[in-house]
């Protein structure tokens, strides 16, 4: 039956009769918490960043990290699959600094060989002058923040990184952000930038709990090949792991794992160790057979007609050994070398399998419908087939496709108070399509436990070990020790298999714990009721520069809220530099000036961040707040409210006009040439939070109407994020609009932007609002907070399309400021729009352009035809070669041929 099958493809048993040390790998901490946090939301993200160090070349001449990374993305690709998840998968290098080489992508068979290609590149990518974890970590934490999807409290993420030594540098003229005004010129100077970085990373509320306090889990591989010694990763496994408390604060639970390895066999155990997540693998270490099978080096076990497929690594201390599978019938298979994955077939069991290295060989095997003997013990051993290596060992790792969770059946209608028991509930078993099962199909035993932990980290074991007769009661969760706020609720679900037995009935192995499945679900524990219920988050958003900034909480009554001053705020993380942050709530500073909400209204609680100096990353805390009843001070309880805010240091403006007054002051003895190039450097849109949206609009009466009404911005609106400018960019892609610097004829004044997209005409909200050259809209560097309204002269000419960009430090005012612009302009633009291009609509360049040679983006100049430049004014009219007016140059007042006065 379908739901056997489902619940039985965990039967997996391994029989290692000889071999006491087989066992269940226990789940760590970090694989467990990422695992249950996939099974709950059934998506996450995994960023893989690779060390592109100049000493890979000696540490690691064979690439075997490429190998053992693509290995990770098969078994992740499966586990995916398996588990009904949708993992999302970025490749990061570092080395110096951090390049994302591969966007975010949803892995599955179809992205899996892009993927994979991506990080074959990794193989010439060995040139980095420096092994730099700040820049490493920062860019994981920047990479991983600007995901959007989930809200940042259900994310599930992580970052598997790898790396083959210390942090360390490279003598030379240079310095770090992390280390301004030190020098790398000397050895003096390296120390001293390695310590500033691993102060950085590791002071309380530094990167490493920056983090660890957005819930990114840190799986970190350390290879000590070549001259690396396994000390030199002692702060890498800080980073990770926060064990021993010598990085970040303390942590009652790993926020990660660190694996040495010292070759590829032991990369490629280290990468599977988390490749199923919250799903351990089963291990298994013994000898070798000598000559010819044998009895007691064999890694055995059971499987019965309702498992599909299990997956087996197997791995050698010794090469020339031959891996051989035997099936229940005896039958044996030998894995015998071979350059290409093999597909081979035993007892009607399909079996796929390569060498991932002259000592490790992974292979799948499927049950087919023919597969007779499939039932029954299997094992692998490795054999010595000329006695060379008789104490060489062998260790095997069996991985179980994890299809079945715990759940909380009909959990989204039921009510959670604090200091309160739950009405009757229902637990329960779901498969990967978290349809439910009967827990009396699964053939051997099971228990299901329910535990929280609440805002204070603090355990609340509410149900233990519900015997598999009894999951589907009704239950009573108790509540009552419980304290309101947001708060994690883990499942569990404990399974033991089946006895395995003989075709008499005698039992050959007793059943087997596997590892217990973790489904961890975010929950908000309500105040008692009669008081005011209060979010559990705030989120300031991107916080630019230093200053107040504003963000609210909202509550619905009935009840008192105030700011409990007698309580610190809790920071968890803070960037560099930024001061002493601070959290008020100005409105209601005390219980005699509370926030008064009446019974089933809605109000928000102002809060204020003040962060003295700009910084640039994440800041993480919780808010202390008190709240009681309606006129009921004496009842009050505590409450806290996390906050997380993205600090970003402003734009540095001054740069470019640094620039340009030294290019002015000096351009007549500096060539023209150099003056393009300065100002093709220039010429790029700012690393500034962006945020854009795309939407229709009909022009009817003069007015811009939205779906029928007057135009506006709702609440729900430009919650995305412009990818791309995480560094100055001269071209981007928003909402289908390509956007491209220009640098103009001139080579004074700044450049500017245009924006196309072909088929569509378009203009923008400045005052040059169409590029005369290409057709597209003209708009500055700076393109934030800024408009462009797309249209198709073939098409009705009320209808159209606009595009807002608006920056990050966008307040409500310079929102309506903008949206007022775009009311008052766009009709004008649309009819010139389509006044000039009447029912033909434009390429992205238009054919009689003359073709340019200039790489600045200017046409060249045409012998014998007119310039392509204004022609300055004689008598006061602008002459232009085809007869035309010229355009006026007033707007840029360094152009050579602007008219005198204007």
């Amino acid at each position: 039956m379908k739901k056997v099958a489902a619940l039985a493809a965990m039967m997996l048993v391994p029989l290692l009769l000889a071999i006491p040390t087989a066992s269940a790998a226990p789940t760590t901490a970090a694989v467990g918490d990422f695992g249950g946090c996939l099974a709950a939301q059934q998506q996450g993200d995994l960023l893989l960043m690779v060390d592109q160090s100049g000493s890979l070349q000696g540490s690691d001449p064979d690439a075997a990290r490429v190998s053992a990374a693509n290995y990770l993305l098969e078994q992740l690709n499966t586990f995916g699959g398996s588990a009904g998840v949708e993992l999302n998968v970025a490749i990061a290098g570092f080395s110096d600094d951090f390049t994302v080489h591969a966007p975010w992508t949803r892995l599955d068979n179809g992205s899996l060989p892009a993927l994979q290609g991506e990080v074959e590149r990794f193989r010439t990518r060995t040139d980095g002058i420096d092994t730099d974890y700040w820049n490493a970590l920062d860019g994981a934490r920047r990479t991983l923040a600007e995901r959007g999807g989930q809200s940042a409290a259900n994310r599930c993420q992580a970052v598997a990184w790898f790396s083959d030594g210390k942090l360390d540098f490279t003598v030379r003229d240079a310095e770090k952000p992390y280390a301004q005004g030190v020098s790398l010129g000397s050895d003096q100077g390296v120390q001293q930038v390695v310590a500033a970085a691993r102060e950085s990373i590791c002071r309380p509320a530094g990167i490493a709990d920056q983090l660890r306090s957005s819930g990114i889990v840190t799986f970190a591989v350390g290879l000590a090949a070549g001259t690396a010694q396994p000390s030199d990763f002692d702060l890498m496994r800080s980073i990770a792991t926060g064990g021993d408390g010598a990085c970040g604060k303390a942590t009652s639970s790993s926020p990660g794992d660190f694996y040495l390895a010292q070759n590829i066999d032991d990369l490629l155990f280290a990468f599977d160790a988390f490749s199923t997540p919250g799903q351990a693998p089963i291990e298994g270490e013994t000898g070798v057979c000598v000559v010819s099978v044998c009895e007691e080096a064999q890694h055995r076990f059971v499987l019965d007609d309702s498992i599909s497929s299990v997956t087996v690594l197997g791995s050698a201390d010794a090469e020339g050994l031959i891996p051989t599978l035997i099936a229940p019938s005896g039958a044996q298979l030998a894995l015998d070398r071979a350059g290409a994955p093999t597909t081979a077939t035993l007892d009607g069991a399909q079996v796929a399998y390569r060498w991932m290295s002259p000592r490790s060989v992974s292979f799948t095997m499927t049950k087919s419908d023919d597969s007779a003997q499939w039932q029954g013990m299997w094992a692998l051993v490795f054999v010595d087939p000329d006695g060379s290596s008789p104490l060489a060992r062998s260790k095997t790792n069996i991985h179980i496709s994890g299809n079945l969770f715990p759940a909380w059946l009909g959990m989204d209608t039921s009510a959670v108070h604090s200091g309160e028991k739950t009405s009757a509930i229902r637990l329960g078993i779901v498969d990967s399509d978290r349809n439910e099962i009967d827990p009396s199909d699964l053939l051997g035993s099971a228990a299901l436990s329910v535990s929280l932990t609440d805002a204070g980290n603090v355990d609340h074991p509410l149900v233990e070990r519900i015997a598999k007769e009894r999951i589907g009661d009704p239950v009573e969760l108790d509540f009552t020790q419980v304290p309101p706020g947001a708060a994690t609720l883990r499942l569990t679900l404990d399974v033991t298999t089946a006895d395995a037995r003989s075709a008499s009935g005698d039992v050959i192995a007793p059943g087997t714990a596997l590892t217990p499945q973790f489904v961890d679900v975010p929950l908000t524990v309500s105040p008692p009721i009669g008081y005011p219920v209060v979010s559990s988050t705030v989120d300031f958003g991107t916080v630019e520069g230093a200053g107040q900034f504003a963000a609210s909480i909202p509550i619905t009554g009935p009840g008192c809220v105030w700011f409990d001053g007698a309580a610190p705020v809790a920071l968890d993380s803070v960037p560099d530099g930024v001061g002493a942050v601070g959290v008020s709530a100005g409105s209601a500073p005390s219980a005699a000036n509370c926030l008064e909400i009446g019974e089933g209204q809605q109000a928000s609680l102002p809060v204020d961040l003040s962060v003295p100096a700009a910084g640039n990353g994440s800041l993480n805390g919780s808010i202390p707040l008190m709240m009681s009843p309606p006129g009921e001070l004496d009842r009050a309880l505590p409450i806290n409210v996390a906050f997380t805010a993205e600090l970003q240091k402003p734009l540095n403006s001054g740069r470019f006009w640094l620039v340009f007054v030294l290019v002015l002051l000096f351009s007549i003895a500096v060539p023209p040439l150099l003056l393009y190039g300065v100002k093709w450097w220039t010429a790029r849109i700012p690393a500034k939070t962006l945020k854009a949206m795309r939407v229709g609009v009909t022009i009817e009466g003069g007015q811009v109407l939205r779906d029928g009404a007057e135009f506006g911005i709702r609440e729900s609106d430009l919650s995305q994020l412009v990818r791309g400018l995480n560094k100055p960019a001269r071209s981007l892609d928003v909402e289908g609009v390509e956007l491209r610097t220009r640098i103009g004829l001139s080579p004074f004044g700044p450049g500017y932007v245009v924006a196309q997209q072909p088929g569509l005409v378009a203009a923008s909200g400045a005052e040059s609002s169409v590029d005369r050259r290409t057709g597209g809209a003209r708009l500055p560097l700076a393109i934030h907070n800024n408009w462009v309204v797309l249209h198709d002269p073939d098409g009705p000419a009320n209808l159209a399309t606009v595009l807002l960009l608006v920056g990050a430090d966008a307040t409500d005012d310079s929102n309506r400021r903008l949206v007022a612009d775009l009311v008052r302009k766009v009709p004008g633009r649309v009819a010139d729009l389509r006044a000039a291009h009447p029912g033909a609509t434009p390429s992205a360049t238009p054919p009689s352009a003359p073709p340019s040679s200039d790489p600045f983006g200017a046409p060249a100049p045409t012998f014998g035809a007119a310039p392509a430049w204004d022609a300055p004014t004689f008598g006061g009219a602008a002459q232009s070669g085809t007869g035309a007016p010229a355009r006026s140059s007033a707007g840029d007042p360094f152009d050579p041929f602007r008219p005198p006065g204007s």
